[in-house]
């Protein structure tokens, strides 16, 4: 005969037994609830009423046992996750709907002349097709760090360019003297806007590719969450994390704007007086 609930509760708390001791009549209680009636009755049986000789009674190793499986089952039928109109463990995947089902509903008209497979088996196959997709998105997150790797590279570059661009300007319009001072503000107010320019597009460029980057990383937070989950809560939610993939990996990859760098030869070679820069050396 199955055990019921009951057998599994102390009489004193109606709880189930925590720390059970036994007593010589063959009746188990909590040791909390044993000691607590004992301060009214001392050594009484709760039950029976029968006086216990021993002050400290034996645990009941073999109902705890029996308690904390009891506990574990419901534990895991509280979680197990059923068919909603059967109540029945969802044990298939029916192909042709792309489902968990119960062994009712795989005989039911709705299912007639499908196609089933082991849960575990399309949780598998799913896991590693959803995985396929993460890399690639993970792959697409690297190309985005290294663009900006190279962005980075370029603003370094682009700064010490406007530092040699503006002590040669320096130096040059310096022998001119005052009559030249009016074209060497121009030079160096040119050469400034073209790098503050250039700053900004790549700022901006950066930002946007480190905006996408944290969107990326949700998402693949997003889907390692779900690939973590179990079987059909995983299934459950497969489609709509395949489709957030699916759309990610269709944008298109971002490429870094024309012209990064500084035209440093633009703002030399066309300073004024050229024999007197030839004669000055000035290089780009």
């Amino acid at each position: 005969m199955a055990s019921s609930s009951k057998d599994y509760c102390c009489s004193v708390c109606y709880d189930v037994f925590k720390d059970p001791v036994l007593l010589s009549c063959s009746h188990s209680f909590c040791r909390l609830c044993l000691t607590t009636w004992w301060t009214q009755k001392p050594n009484e049986c709760p039950l029976c009423k029968t006086i216990s000789q021993n002050n400290n009674p034996p645990s009941n190793l073999a109902l705890k046992n029996l308690c904390e499986s009891f506990l574990q089952d419901q534990d895991q039928r509280a979680s197990e996750v059923v068919c909603n109109p059967h109540s029945k463990k969802l044990e298939l995947f029916c192909l042709d709907h792309k489902q968990p089902v119960c062994i009712i509903c795989r005989d039911s008209r709705n299912h007639v002349g499908h196609s089933f497979i082991p849960i575990d088996e399309a949780a598998q196959e799913h896991r590693e097709k959803l995985q396929k997709s993460l890399d690639s998105l993970r792959d697409n997150v690297n190309k985005d760090n290294d663009l900006i790797e190279t962005i980075e590279c370029v603003l370094i570059g682009n700064q010490l360019s406007l530092s040699e661009g503006e002590e040669k300007i320096k130096r040059h319009f310096k022998e001119l003297h005052q009559l030249l001072n009016d074209e060497e503000e121009a030079g160096l107010a040119a050469l400034r806007e073209e790098e503050d320019l250039k700053r900004q597009v790549l700022n901006a460029k950066m930002t946007d590719l480190n905006n996408d980057i944290e969107t990326l990383k949700d998402i693949v937070e997003e889907t390692e969450n779900a690939l973590r989950a179990d079987d059909v809560s995983f299934l459950n939610t497969y489609k709509a994390a395949e489709d957030r993939l699916q759309f990610c990996l269709l944008l298109e990859d971002h490429q870094l704007p024309e012209e990064l760098v500084v035209d440093l030869s633009k703002h030399l070679d066309n300073l004024p007086l050229t024999s007197v820069s030839s004669r000055l050396n000035i290089t780009s």
